[in-house]
């Protein structure tokens, strides 16, 4: 049977900021809750033994819960490798030191901007207050020499996707050991219209299903700052109707392909339940060129009714896992003249709910850390 490896963790479905883009704005059917701190300490009762990581992140601020803290020790006590992701709104003095004290291995701060005059309305505009609160941060590890390390997490929009150029002086200047960059969710028709990948979608570009029959171009290293190269490059990619291979090694855009089903990952949501996939831990409204589609939350059980094992190695849960890494859906991404697309609940296929076809974690164009 194949192993549950991470565990993200949603603390809470609460957050301290009410930003513009955030796709938690077009829930439906849905309640803001805590994940109660019994209910967190039977996820770990119950967790499979082959579990290594866990995760603290979701769609809520997890440093807003209360117990956070203490979630995060009784983790390292069981000695798993800790991660959270933050907005970094909260991350003081005491805060940070405590999550060091606790046994937290990795702190990811997620930054819309890297140029706090450059916002442009996308996202909050605390960026200044979070880069103070990254320096507070890195001063009590490195005094306190704590092993902790720090990530970033950007979302790539047409607003800021120029700011990617200050990323080599962030990680130099922050001391940052992995950077994430995802494409935007689109939750309605601005943020559609602010997305990176619509030409990308609509030619499969670079991807590992849809593209065996291009021409192949083979890029060497190269100076690729100098002025010259710049302009080259940017006018091939302008027109990205071949394959590309740097130094003879492949670059493709994984498409069809689960990122948390075959990375053995799983959720718990902050009411308990178990969902296989960040793109259903919530019911959403999300666009896609003219469509706009509902994705429905699955759960393959709750907390509060069984152990994660049990929940884990479920007929069900075990079948959905099986479909997906065969991943027999209808290609909604590289169609979409139907309906079907309107939804996730069943395809032209006859797969019924919840279908995978549309999923832009599926197609290679959205990441999480």
């Amino acid at each position: 049977m194949d192993q549950l490896k991470k565990l993200y963790i949603e603390p809470t479905s609460n957050c301290n900021l009410q930003c513009e883009m955030c796709f938690r704005h077009t829930w439906f059917g849905e309640k803001f809750c805590d994940l109660d701190f019994d209910l967190f300490m039977k996820v770990l009762e119950t967790m499979p033994h082959e579990t290594r990581t866990v995760f603290f992140g979701g769609m809520g601020e997890p440093l807003f819960h209360h117990k956070i803290i203490d979630m995060v020790a009784k983790c390292s006590q069981r000695n798993l490798n800790v991660e959270l992701l933050t907005n970094g709104t909260l991350l003081n003095e005491d805060f940070s030191k405590d999550l060091m004290d606790a046994g937290l291995n990795k702190l990811w701060v997620s930054m819309d901007t890297l140029e706090p005059a450059g916002n442009n309305g996308m996202g909050h505009p605390m960026a200044e207050s979070i880069l103070e609160r990254i320096k507070t941060f890195n001063r009590v590890r490195y005094l306190n020499h704590f092993a902790v390390k720090l990530g970033i997490t950007f979302v790539a929009t047409k607003s800021n996707v120029s700011q990617l150029a200050h990323i080599p002086y962030f990680i130099e200047r922050y001391g940052i050991s992995d950077v994430n960059v995802s494409n935007l969710y689109p939750s309605d028709k601005v943020a559609w219209n602010e997305s990176l990948y619509q030409r990308t979608l609509s030619m499969s570009i670079g991807s590992d299903v849809f593209g065996s029959g291009r021409p192949v171009v083979d890029v060497p290293y190269m100076d690729f700052d100098l002025p010259e190269v710049k302009e080259g490059l940017s006018g091939m990619f302008s027109r990205m109707n071949f394959n590309l291979k740097v130094s003879g090694v492949p670059v493709p855009r994984r498409s069809q392909f689960c990122p948390f089903i075959n990375d053995g990952t799983s959720f718990v949501r902050s009411d308990g339940e178990v969902s296989p996939c960040m793109a259903l831990l919530h019911n959403g409204t999300t666009v896609l060129g003219d469509t706009e589609r509902k994705v429905y939350h699955h759960s393959f059980g709750n907390i509060n009714e069984s152990g994660l094992k049990d929940i884990w190695e479920s007929d069900d849960y075990v079948r959905f896992r099986e479909r997906v890494l065969e991943f027999s859906f209808s290609p909604c991404m590289n169609c979409g003249h139907c309906s079907y697309p309107e939804e996730n609940e069943t395809d032209c296929f006859g797969n019924i709910k919840p279908t995978c076809g549309a999923c832009l974690w599926s197609e290679g164009l959205l990441s999480c850390p």
